[in-house]
């Protein structure tokens, strides 16, 4: 087991836990994670939050679990506990790795989209860009290589996907990706 998310019922035994997101002590938690560790099994606790859970998805790399939930993506470093979140315009879509995608050269190690964005982050776990205005209802990433990144923003649900090509190192568009013309 690398990284997923748990029943209640499972009867892991953890090492330590941890809470994210939560805004108050005693939040109510929504979703529990288990995350490989050097030191054993980490259980991540995601608080609850009044934003919508279409989708939700795990990630690890290296020592950092990604955790896409709501309208975020938590970064959690399952070595020294640090957490960071990123707050998404709209929902937690998908996750692409690097791996996934079969990209050699890309400086990122993981993808992130929401309903109208997309997110890459480095081996570190560090936001190195977001593109915006991708779509309004869904963004997905088709291929990357190590210059551009193919994927379509719906913008006319259901059905009207647009296709858009980023810069894979700065996420700058290279075509499509905002509003079609009708």
């Amino acid at each position: 087991m690398a990284i997923s998310f748990l029943n209640e019922d499972e009867g892991l035994s953890f090492t330590r836990s941890l809470l994210v997101g939560a805004a108050r002590p005693g939040a109510a938690i929504a979703a529990h994670v288990a995350a490989d560790s050097d030191s054993g099994i980490v259980r991540i606790d995601v608080a609850e939050a009044v934003e919508s859970t279409c989708f939700q998805a795990v990630r690890q790399a290296g020592t950092k679990a990604y955790i896409g939930y709501g309208e975020r993506v938590f970064i959690v470093d399952c070595v020294t506990e640090d957490v960071v979140m990123h707050q998404m315009d709209g929902y937690f879509c998908e996750f692409f790795d690097a791996e996934e995608l079969e990209t050699s050269g890309a400086d990122f190690c993981v993808l992130a989209s929401s309903a109208s964005e997309l997110f890459a982050f480095g081996p570190d776990g560090a936001l190195l860009w977001k593109t915006t205005q991708l779509g309004i209802d869904g963004v997905l990433v088709h291929s990357a290589t190590g210059t551009h990144i193919k994927g379509s923003g719906e913008w006319d649900p259901p059905g009207g996907w647009e296709p858009f090509i980023l810069a894979t190192r700065t996420g700058e568009r290279v075509s499509g990706g905002s509003a079609p013309r009708r």
